[in-house]
């Protein structure tokens, strides 16, 4: 009985022996989930990277590969709360991968990105606040492994003057998170070699300049501000011509100087900027709606109407139909019966939308 027992035991250990023989190996399985990654079928990279990992549990780039799967996955979710999850098992994954290489930039940067995204998902605000945190501190990171690379300088500054600033506590704050995030692209731009690198430093650049500019109370630094912010963006036209988001910003930034210049030529400038972004991306209502602006300022109420039909139509939110009746930059058109044709529900016909001021003096 015991030769018996034996033997089965032997003829087990052969055939376990056969079993992990015939299974893919580590290496097979990751260069199989590389293929289904160009093949975009990221459920099945998932799978072959997971199996590559549990052959190998110390496989760096599989745990890498396996979190840039897992985030693509997210992004095909089809409920917030499956992204996700989908976001939070890459985020662990890219922890793993840190903890095996703590050198490896590239994996801080994958991270980053993935906080981010967590942190834009209808999540609660205070982890919210974690993840822009964790992605900013995610970047300091690959700043110190590669003080030389431009890209987490960028994204860096890019978390702080759209994501970070919107938590300080007053203005005098949020300016100095604007002013820490220009140095930021101050040194993107210095280490940036290509076109296609600096055009998106600068662009960011100047709006974050711009963004400044709205919460400086001395007129001087605004206008200083603003300056600065239209040369970042003449740069990055420079480097790239064909952006509409940069000839969009740079007009919105010529029609602030203008508003504070009163300069005719600042919103001529604009409205030439604004017509260039909008030959090139003629369905974007924010430049629409800055146009339309530029022209009331320079009291050209049937350009400035035209403009407003135009990005109403495309308006989906209604959220400029509903600023534009008591925007102060649209003041001068509002006795202009077209443009109260605009909003005939809820401006009566003939009749002024703003009150206006008492005198004893006839008019």
């Amino acid at each position: 009985m015991k030769q018996v027992l034996i033997g089965l035991g032997i003829l087990c250990a052969a055939l376990t022996a056969m079993a992990d023989t015939n299974a893919p190996s580590a290496q097979e399985n990751f260069e199989m989930g590389v293929r289904f990654m160009q093949e975009k079928k990221f459920a099945g990279a998932v799978d072959s990277f997971q199996q590559a990992i549990a052959a190998r549990p110390d496989f760096f780039e599989a745990y890498n590969n396996l979190g840039i799967s897992l985030v693509q996955l997210g992004k095909q979710g089809l409920t917030p709360q499956k992204q996700l999850e989908f976001y939070q098992g890459a985020a662990d994954k890219f922890a793993k991968a840190a903890e095996l290489r703590p050198n490896e930039r590239i994996t801080y940067m994958l991270w980053s990105e993935t906080l981010l995204l967590i942190g834009d998902l209808p999540v609660d605000g205070k982890i919210r606040l974690s993840c822009y945190q964790g992605a900013v501190e995610r970047c300091r990171k690959a700043v110190e492994l590669a003080p030389l690379e431009w890209e987490a300088y960028n994204k860096w500054a890019v978390i702080l003057s759209t994501k970070l600033c919107d938590y300080a506590s007053d203005d005098p704050t949020r300016l100095k998170i604007y002013r820490e995030a220009a140095d930021l692209f101050a040194k993107a731009a210095e280490h940036a070699r290509f076109s296609g690198e600096l055009a998106p430093i600068y662009s960011n650049w100047g709006s974050t300049l711009v963004r400044a500019a709205r919460l400086a109370n001395d007129p001087a630094q605004r206008n200083s501000l603003l300056a600065a912010a239209v040369e970042k963006f003449e740069r990055s036209a420079r480097a790239v011509p064909n952006a509409a988001a940069t000839y969009a910003m740079w007009g919105g930034a010529l029609v602030e100087r203008g508003k504070l210049s009163r300069v005719r030529g600042d919103l001529r400038d604009a409205i030439d900027r604004l017509n260039t972004s909008l030959a090139l991306n003629p369905k974007d209502p924010t430049a629409l709606y800055n146009l339309a602006i530029a022209y009331a300022l320079m009291d050209n109420c049937v350009m400035a109407v035209d403009a407003l039909k135009k990005c109403f139509a495309l308006d989906a939110n209604k959220a400029f139909y509903n600023a534009a009746p008591q925007d102060p930059d649209l003041m001068g058109c509002r006795g202009d019966v077209t443009f109260q044709e605009l909003f005939s529900a809820s401006i009566a016909p003939g009749l002024p939308s703003y009150n206006p001021r008492l005198g004893d003096a006839p008019r």
